[in-house]
């Protein structure tokens, strides 16, 4: 799940997965904008199952967050 998730991350990101550390502020990332915050949206409704608004997502600031967000739904 971890794994797929980061792959899924660095699809949006247009990065390497190797390059992605749960640590991370995903928002940090050089590559990242609104379009690839509403794809990562996209993504976690389509691979994971989860819906969640832009208030509650905005909540969330590492890698490591989406990854406990995946395993706690």
């Amino acid at each position: 799940m971890k794994e797929k998730l980061i792959k899924a991350l660095a699809e949006a990101l247009e990065i390497d997965p190797s390059a992605i550390e749960e640590e991370d502020n995903f928002r940090d990332y050089e590559t990242y904008s609104s379009l690839t915050e509403l794809s990562v949206l996209a993504m976690l409704d389509s691979d994971f199952g989860i819906e969640i608004e832009m208030k509650e997502f905005n909540k969330y600031k590492t890698v490591k967050d989406l990854i406990e967000l995946v395993r706690s739904r």
